[in-house]
């Protein structure tokens, strides 16, 4: 799930031990899955589209991940909806396209903000390619967050840890596939570029994971 490096000790400013020089990596991603409707699509109903946050191979996000909240476009009823364990979705249906945002809590160990992820929702293929009722458009984003001196708590909770399998989602077969190989090697080009983000981190008002631009 993450990767850490370093060691020592520094308290942070609500007394907790942190480890002095050590970044955990998490990678994590947001997506969305839309199926037009066909013959039941009407006006307002024309796609029901799932929004998601997942490990992008699939793992276990418990030991780092409390709930997440997704924001949803202002039209809706409830546009805040909060998702409280894995899977972490959400289901609508929907006839535009509009940006989410999911907010993602960490456990209560991690003593960290919580950090926000935009991704906007697809309900159409590229290259005007026509909508079927037997291919979903699936949109995903794919981010690695840095934890800059993680709690002793936290790291004890998340590294080293032997990775458990996602709690079964429907649309596992839809996901796009990360190999560990690729998923490894991105997170080690992240890790050579942590120590030019680790002052600026420090300058962080009030602290918190920061995003890794990942190419």
């Amino acid at each position: 799930m993450a990767t850490a490096s370093g060691s020592k000790y520094v308290m942070g400013k609500k007394g907790e031990r942190r480890l002095k020089d050590v970044e955990l990596c998490l990678p994590i991603c947001a997506g969305t899955v839309s199926f037009w409707q066909g013959k039941k699509a009407d006006e307002y109903n024309a796609h029901k589209w799932t929004v998601y946050v997942r490990s992008p191979v699939n793992e276990d996000l418990s030991p780092a991940v409390k709930k997440v909240v997704f924001h949803l476009h202002h039209s809706f009823a409830e546009p805040v909806r909060e998702v409280l364990e894995q899977p972490f979705e959400l289901t609508e249906t929907g006839w535009g396209e509009f940006e989410i945002t999911a907010t993602v809590h960490f456990v209560d160990e991690a003593m960290e903000e919580p950090f926000k992820l935009a991704h906007g929702l697809k309900l159409f293929h590229t290259n005007d390619q026509p909508l079927t009722t037997k291919k979903p458009v699936v949109s995903e984003t794919y981010e690695e967050l840095v934890f800059s001196e993680p709690t002793e708590e936290f790291h004890k909770k998340v590294v080293p840890i032997t990775p458990k399998p996602a709690p079964p989602s429907p649309l596992l077969p839809h996901f796009p596939q990360h190999s560990d190989a690729e998923e490894f090697g991105k997170i080690s080009k992240a890790r050579e570029r942590i120590a030019n983000l680790v002052s600026a981190a420090k300058q962080q008002a009030g602290g918190g994971p920061i995003k890794m631009e990942v190419n």
